[in-house]
């Protein structure tokens, strides 16, 4: 433990259930020899089905020449899933507009997950947003403020992944409808850019086993040097709405 909140030395099932949290690789048809790295997803699984999702201004400029894959395996030949079909819901009126920046992404086929590197998480344990002010949560992504990872080497043709967990305090609802405040620094990691589409999970305690357990909260969606704002699910809109739709 480091100032009362946990670290993933301490928390081997936080880490597990960070493997969830998983990069996007966009290929232009036109120009396939150079792909790039672009935000992040979090894979979500209700009884067999899989889907992705994350931040709809990350999958914005992807277009019908696009290729869109989340990487599933980092050691050995490159692993990925195939998009086929990304879903954004509209808002019902403009006030909602924020909460709508969701894209789900569906794979092609059942996604081939890699254990101990890659994994779907179960959307059995969702998180209340009920949470008093300082809450422990945590987020991981695949920040692009890193120079030796999360990038594209286009000579070797070689693409170099590396995930950042964080632990934050819950600062409450955003101003934004539907979206809450979580503190938490990426200035040692060069700035929050490429954590939208992180899952967010909090973190509660079990004091009778002395052990943290992390509870699926939303996705980052914005974000600054010392906060994260992400969307709230309700897991009645992603099993109703989302999985309903990948059937």
């Amino acid at each position: 433990m480091e100032d009362g909140k946990p670290t993933a030395r301490d928390l081997p099932v936080i880490v597990r259930a960070a493997k969830c949290a998983l990069p996007i690789i966009f290929t232009s048809l036109d120009h396939p020899e150079y792909p790039g790295v672009q935000g992040t997803c979090t894979a979500l699984r209700f009884g067999d089905e899989v889907v992705f999702v994350t931040a709809a201004h990350v999958v914005a400029r992807s277009d019908r020449r696009t290729v869109v894959e989340v990487a599933l395996g980092f050691t050995g030949e490159p692993l990925r899933a195939r998009i086929r079909d990304i879903w954004k819901p509209r808002p019902a009126a403009e006030r909602y507009e924020g909460v709508c920046d969701i894209a789900v992404m569906f794979p092609a086929s059942l996604p081939p997950f890699v254990t101990g590197e890659s994994e779907a998480y179960d959307l059995a344990r969702v998180a209340d947003m009920d949470a008093p002010r300082d809450s422990v949560f945590a987020i991981c992504g695949y920040p692009l403020g890193y120079t030796d990872r999360n990038i594209v080497d286009y000579e070797s043709r070689k693409v170099t992944f590396g995930p950042h967990l964080a632990f934050g305090a819950y600062d409450g609802p955003s101003a934004i409808t539907g979206h809450h405040v979580v503190q938490v620094s990426t200035t040692d990691i060069g700035g929050p850019n490429g954590f939208s589409g992180s899952p967010v999970f909090r973190l509660l305690r079990d004091e009778a086993r002395g052990a943290w357990a992390p509870a699926f909260a939303g996705i980052v969606t914005l974000g600054g040097p010392d906060r994260i704002i992400d969307i709230a699910f309700l897991g009645a809109f992603l099993r109703n709405e989302v999985f309903r739709r990948s059937a």
